[in-house]
């Protein structure tokens, strides 16, 4: 590889895409509901990452790139680790001094983000990107740029090697193009609808097509040869058509795609990428009208300051945010927010990323972090700032990850089963002086998901109108009753034994209901007329139409009664929704509805926002108890 100059031009267009793309990506994760699509927008930043690349990086001519791979590699580490490196450290730091329930989880968070595998992390370690329960990481967006750095480890020894081997880039470009179609179909095969979806969405096997597209692109649509001569009046008008076509679906699928929807992992994706790419090579050109509207200056002034923004966005919501407003948003605090955001975004732009963009390494820390007590006096503001700020943060930071605090989070997690099985089967036989026996021999028959039982704790406090919710069921006229559900289940096992000693209870932590289908057949004695079914399940994610039919479809005879959800979570609405609609299509469905009680109540809940303290348990066996009894 020669170290000849760069030579590739700056498009104020592309500064506007990532203006919209970085919004989007902000307005998804405020759970703004016209916004569903709006993770589409790391799906543009990869696209358009693979393009600049590749643009910046291939020769006009022959088989030697334009920069050499240590020129690169140190490029691209100046403009992404230092700004990063700050977030990380300054989260993490926040987070021990006002969040220590994070800690425990956000250590590894944090390492796998500074070694740039926290996609891989995330996904051995089963973290959604939609997740699952309480606060999510505040440093998870950092899974994209993971993404990015590895490919930027990658691509440019693969693109000499294919430059070597190939020779033409047209024959290139098609063996590209193959290894993006292989990266989406590999998605589509792993993709299992129903399930979380995020093995596919944060592999970077899977999400590679994002990126090849971009080189594709770079190779049949090279920046540098871009011109506006000998360009003919058709062909201007037909460019400005297709970009203003390819716009439109893109602002269309930020409003119309969800995450849950079986066609965006089946091809979806991929086609969403493939129109990117047509909305960047419009835009890149010069006489594109589109590209000049993208070209404004509050979109150019976001757009060169996305990075920033979009590293920032995440930690600033998720730490700053109520886990009760998780999912509704308060509208006050999103602006402050935005605000913060943008503010801080600035700052880091100014202060860190273009600095040392321009300077190095080296230049940046004898300016700012190397400290002389002789020159104090005449040092600015900035720089006294920065020396004082940067030795405190590091210090929280390595407090914090060397466990010195948050590790009393650590037992109460580990005492809490994963698994319960009550069956009451039994019970149901007895006679009511036998029942007291039964009853306490069940409510023993708890167990962990390794099989071990687990005593019914002396310290849970009984349910308020315990003794009367018993009697009551003296004149319930249902033979069995069955209880399939989550960890919700898991919280009010105890309080529904309690008061129906013959129930048969099933729960477990993280169940979805493509699990819960494939259980219910070890129930088919409870469809019956005479039975009663208690679904409780939507709090780890959606569901597809056909899997709650075939869960509903197992117990037709039965009466059953789904409970809805309460999780701040962005599936939470689209789960209620499609629960209301199943109770209103049977007759021998009743809803009960946990939202509407616990909406306005963040004291039933755990500091998680999703699991329950008593309050929430009571209120919520008592809202089943009365459905059931009546």
């Amino acid at each position: 590889m020669s170290g000849k100059a760069v030579n590739h031009r700056y498009i104020p267009g592309l500064d506007g895409i990532r203006a919209l793309a970085v919004l989007a990506v902000i307005a998804y994760h405020f759970n703004f509901k016209w916004a569903s699509g709006g993770f589409l927008g790391v799906d543009i930043f990869f696209v358009l990452s693979g393009y600049l690349i590749t643009s910046t990086v291939l020769p006009l001519k022959g088989n030697q790139l334009t920069v050499g791979l240590r020129e690169f590699w140190i490029g691209r580490f100046r403009r992404l680790l230092p700004a990063a490196y700050v977030m990380i450290i300054t989260s993490f730091a926040w987070a021990t001094l006002f969040h220590k329930e994070l800690l425990n989880t956000l250590r590894g968070d944090a390492i796998s983000s500074i070694f740039y595998s926290s996609n891989w992390w995330f996904i051995f370690h089963k973290l959604s990107y939609f997740d699952s329960f309480g606060s999510p990481s505040p440093i998870k967006n950092l899974w994209s740029l993971a993404i990015e750095e590895q490919f930027y480890l990658i691509w440019p020894i693969l693109l000499m090697l294919g430059l070597y081997l190939v020779k033409k880039q047209s024959k290139l470009a098609i063996f590209i193009f193959i290894g993006a179609l292989c990266s989406a179909v590999l998605m589509g095969i792993m993709y299992e609808p129903g399930a979380d979806p995020s093995r596919v969405y944060y592999g970077t096997d899977t999400r590679s097509f994002e990126l090849l597209i971009g080189c594709w692109l770079a190779l049949v649509w090279p920046m540098k040869r871009l011109s506006s001569q000998k360009l003919s009046t058709d062909h201007v008008k037909k460019l400005n058509v297709i970009s203003l076509f390819a716009f439109s679906i893109f602002l269309l699928s930020i409003v119309v795609v969800d995450e849950y929807q079986t066609f965006l992992y089946r091809g979806g994706m991929f086609l969403f990428c493939l129109n990117a790419a047509i909305l960047i090579a419009c835009v890149c050109h010069p006489i594109s009208i589109l590209g000049k509207v993208l070209s404004l200056k509050p979109l150019r002034w976001i757009g060169s300051r996305s990075y920033g923004i979009y590293l920032w966005h995440y930690p600033i919501m998720v730490l700053g945010t109520p886990v009760h407003e998780i999912g509704n948003p308060a509208y006050w605090r999103v602006a402050l927010q935005l605000v913060l955001i943008l503010i801080i975004a600035e700052i880091s732009y100014r202060f860190i990323e273009m600095p040392i963009r321009k300077e190095g390494f080296r230049a940046y820390y004898r300016q700012y972090l190397v400290f002389n007590k002789n020159k104090w006096r005449s040092l600015s503001f900035t720089r006294k700032t920065t020396t004082v700020l940067v030795p405190l943060f590091l210090l929280v930071f390595f407090t914090g990850m060397t466990g010195v605090v948050g590790e009393e989070q650590t037992a109460s997690k580990e005492s809490k089963p994963t698994e319960i099985k009550i069956n009451g089967a039994e019970a149901a036989k007895h006679d009511s002086v036998a029942e007291k026996e039964a009853t306490k021999s069940d409510s023993s028959n708890v167990q962990n998901e390794e099989g071990k039982t687990r005593p019914q704790s002396d310290t849970e406090e009984p349910m308020q109108g315990e003794n009367e919710a018993t009697s009551n069921t003296k004149n319930e006229s249902y033979t069995g009753i069955l209880a399939i559900g989550d960890s919700l289940m898991i919280d009010i096992a105890t309080s529904l034994h309690n008061i129906y000693p013959a129930i048969t209870i099933d729960a477990k932590i993280g169940r979805q209901v493509s699990e819960a289908v494939k259980l219910a057949p070890n129930y088919a004695s409870f469809n019956q007329p005479n039975k009663a079914v208690i679904i409780q399940l939507g709090t780890n994610g959606f569901f597809t139409n056909d899997q709650i039919d075939t869960l509903l479809e197992a117990f037709s005879n039965a009466d059953i009664y789904l409970v809805n959800t309460r999780v701040p979570r962005s599936w939470e609405g689209k789960v209620n929704y499609s629960l209301q609609q199943k109770a209103q299509e049977h007759d021998n469905i009743t809803l009960i509805d946990w939202h509407s009680a616990a909406i306005n109540h963040p004291e039933f809940f755990a500091p998680d926002g999703v699991h329950l303290v008593q309050k929430g348990v009571n209120t919520l066996t008592s809202l089943i108890q009365q459905s059931i009894n009546r």
